[in-house]
């Protein structure tokens, strides 16, 4: 399932990310991954395939 229980964030945005298949989310460089929200807002394009059921 693309949606994973451990969501992550970059230090350098103002969202987190829980679905593998989030082009952005994906993008983000390992050495600037955070687990976790950060107590951020849930990235938009996340939310939206998180939706989609993808």
């Amino acid at each position: 399932m693309p949606q994973v229980p451990n969501p992550w964030h970059s230090i350098k945005e103002n969202h987190y990310h829980d679905n593998t298949k989030c082009g952005p989310g994906s993008e983000i460089p390992k050495h600037n991954q955070v687990p976790g929200t950060g107590g951020k807002e849930k990235c938009k394009d996340c939310a939206k395939l998180d939706s989609e059921g993808k």
